[in-house]
């Protein structure tokens, strides 16, 4: 028999699964209006005080910026994987329509990509958050320049414009695409759309 039982440990144990609270933010950001969409609403949904919230991310910027490191983290990521990839040109494009307009690539709802949601919420968005936004579309268009340059080398891209300009017009095509399967327009329209938009370039 233990007749000296450990002493239990001081200060309150840490219980929040980040992980779900990230999933839970991100799906609710992504689906919703972000500016409408309160921070009590996400403790209540993912089943956290709002104090545990707090102690983990410090406040609702930080939770912001983490849901958006984690969006790119499995996101993103794979769509600057594969224009880093040696595929044609072509077949890069037609995989890059495909993705910014299919229903299943966004969580089986048709609500666009999250981080260009943010990107035009900015002034509603806290310093944190804002700044990530800045870092993650400047990445995206040296991605572009870059994925473009290596495109001009191998005789793949016919368009006459620079890498540069290339790359802001390929993200502006993106974002107008982004914009209407948030509304809910068809996506399969969508789609057509930006191909047609991109026909230019290769």
């Amino acid at each position: 028999m233990n007749l000296n039982p450990a002493k239990p440990l001081r200060g309150r144990p840490k219980t929040l699964d980040r992980d779900h609270v990230l999933d839970v933010a991100m799906d609710s950001y992504w689906k919703e209006d972000i500016n409408n969409l309160s921070l009590n609403e996400i403790c209540r949904r993912s089943g956290v005080s709002k104090p545990s919230l707090y102690r983990e991310f410090l406040n609702e910027d930080g939770l912001m910026k983490a849901v958006l490191i984690r969006y790119q983290e499995q996101v993103l990521s794979p769509v600057q994987l594969m224009l880093n990839s040696d595929s044609p040109f072509r077949v890069a494009l037609d995989n890059l329509v495909s993705f910014a307009t299919s229903v299943s690539c966004n969580r089986e709802s048709p609500n666009g990509c999250l981080f260009i949601k943010m990107r035009e919420s900015r002034s509603h968005l806290g310093e944190a958050t804002r700044e990530q936004v800045d870092f993650l579309e400047e990445q995206g268009l040296v991605t572009f320049q870059k994925w473009v340059k290596r495109a001009k080398e191998k005789g793949d891209f016919s368009a006459d414009m620079s890498a540069e300009f290339a790359a802001i017009y390929i993200d502006a095509q993106l974002s107008s695409a982004s914009s209407q399967i948030a509304r809910g327009e068809d996506p399969q329209t969508v789609k057509k759309i930006l191909s047609v938009a991109f026909s230019m370039l290769g």
